[in-house]
Parts: C-alpha cells; structure tokens; sequence
C-alpha cells in the first residue's frame, strides 16, 4: 500500500466481538456523501472504504441475527418490517449520490477490516457494475391474467378456440367444465410468450432484463401474475418505457392481459455474484 493511499476504515480496528457490520451497500468513493445522521429508532450509518470504493455501513448485535434469538427475529414480522424498510430506504438514499450495488438484507461482516478485505478482493468486479449501471435504474414490467369469473375464461375461450362461437350453449357448458383447467394452463403459456416478446421489443430502452418469479394462482375474479421482469433503465428512458408499456397493455387487452411497470427500485436484479460475506 501506497503511502499516497488513504487506510482501510477498520484496518487498524480488532473485530466487535458481539458486534457485526452490516452493509446496506457498495458505491464508488467519489460519489459517496456523508451518512445520514443517525435517529434513536435507526442507529448510526458510517461508510467502510477501501480503494476506489466505499460501503455504507451500520453496526447489529450479531445475536439478532444469528442463533435461536436470530431465527426467532427474522420469522417475527414486527421485528423484521422496520428493519427491512430502514434497509431499502439507505439504499435508495444512497442511489440518489450515484451507482449502487445493494446489499441483502443482514450482509454481516465481523468487523470494518473483513469488509474492507472482500471489498479488495472483489473490487474489478464491483468497479465493472457500478460503471455498468450509472444512470440506469431497476424498473418491474408484470403481466398478468385478468381472470373476472366465468366472463373471463369465455374470453379466453375466443381466443384459445376458433370454432367457440358455432358451439351451443349447451357443448360451450360442458366443454369449459371439462377443460377449464387446461385453457388456463394455455392462457398462461401464451402470456408468457408475449411478455416475452413485450420484453425483447424493449431492448432498445431496456440495458439489460432478468425474469423473475411469478406468483401463479388467484381467485376466480382476480388477477394472477404470469411474469415479472426486473429491466434496466436509463433514467432519460423511463418516460418512453412508460409509453411503449401503455401501448403493450392496450394491445394485449382482449387477451385477457394487464401489462404495467413499477418502480425505480434499486439495481437488485442485476447484482453479481460475489460470494457469501
């Protein structure tokens, strides 16, 4: 090390014993502001550096976390929901100074040192996705299945089988009760190919996508969520991304579709894999 490079924060210091770090995220130092001043509900936030590189950080009991008292927290809603907004809230914060990779939720370190040594070790790699996503935000394009009771599975009907509106009544009754479950099966297929396509259509305005999970299921008369993208934004596209979503969802109406995008999240879909803390 450089005489002209500033220490570690934390090079120096012994672990915390009972004490952990906990990173809400990584940002590059140029870009990193003073932590917010910290509340008797919060605690206090700090930032951890190492090179090029800074980390917004705060300081858990690790008992809170880790052991039977752990377990018992993290499946508690009351204890748990603070802390998770607290957490997304740093980070969105944060992303308002500039680039950031988000942290999970309870990303412990035992002390500033470990975290400043994972942060050298993995620095290209950091580096490379903060570059990657400046100016850029995570939006969510969903699109779901309008199912509105026995209205909608005849609309799907129209769709899915041409010869529907020569059958009688009486055929129309019998082959619903019968295939009911199959046409939601191909509703649901035929969705997600057209999310897809909805999804490649927007490569222009979308750096990058990943699919996520979808929740299946729902009641007769809801909607059930059939695909989630997680898209990369430049922040100058949002209005267009907006747009060209609106025109999908119009388009794909008499589908049975709902196509809407949600959002600016944090980068969390697009984060690398750096390895357990």
């Amino acid at each position: 090390m450089s005489a002209a490079e500033p220490r570690p924060t934390g090079e120096d210091r012994p672990p915390r014993g009972p004490e952990a770090v906990s990173l809400f995220a990584f940002l590059p130092r140029d870009a990193a502001p003073e932590p917010p001043a910290a509340t008797a509900e919060d605690g206090a936030t700090a930032l951890c550096h190492a090179g090029r590189l800074a980390a917004l950080v705060g300081t858990v009991r690790i008992d809170d976390y880790c052991g039977e008292t752990g377990e018992r927290h993290l499946a508690d809603l009351a204890w748990l929901a603070p802390r998770l907004r607290r957490h997304a809230a740093l980070v969105t914060w944060a992303m308002q100074h500039g680039p950031v990779l988000p942290a999970p939720f309870a990303t412990l370190y035992e002390s500033e040192a470990s975290l400043a040594a994972f942060m050298r070790a993995h620095a290209a790699t950091i580096t490379a996705f903060l570059a990657s996503v400046a100016g850029k935000e995570e939006w969510e394009l969903r699109t779901s299945l309008r199912r509105d009771g026995d209205a909608g599975i005849e609309r799907l009907a129209r769709v899915a089988w041409p010869d529907w509106e020569a059958l009688s009544p009486g055929t129309r009754y019998m082959r619903l009760r019968r295939d009911r479950g199959a046409l939601l099966e191909q509703a649901r297929a035929e969705a997600t190919v057209v999310a897809d396509a909805v999804v490649a259509s927007l490569a222009p305005l979308a750096a990058a996508s990943r699919r996520r999970a979808a929740t299946t299921g729902g009641g007769e008369d809801g909607e059930e969520i059939v695909a989630r993208h997680a898209l990369l934004v430049a922040c100058a596209d949002t209005a267009a991304l907006a747009e060209r979503v609106r025109a999908a969802d119009a388009a794909h109406a008499a589908r049975g579709l709902t196509m809407s995008v949600s959002g600016p999240w944090p980068p969390f879909s697009f984060r690398p894999n750096l390895g357990p803390a």
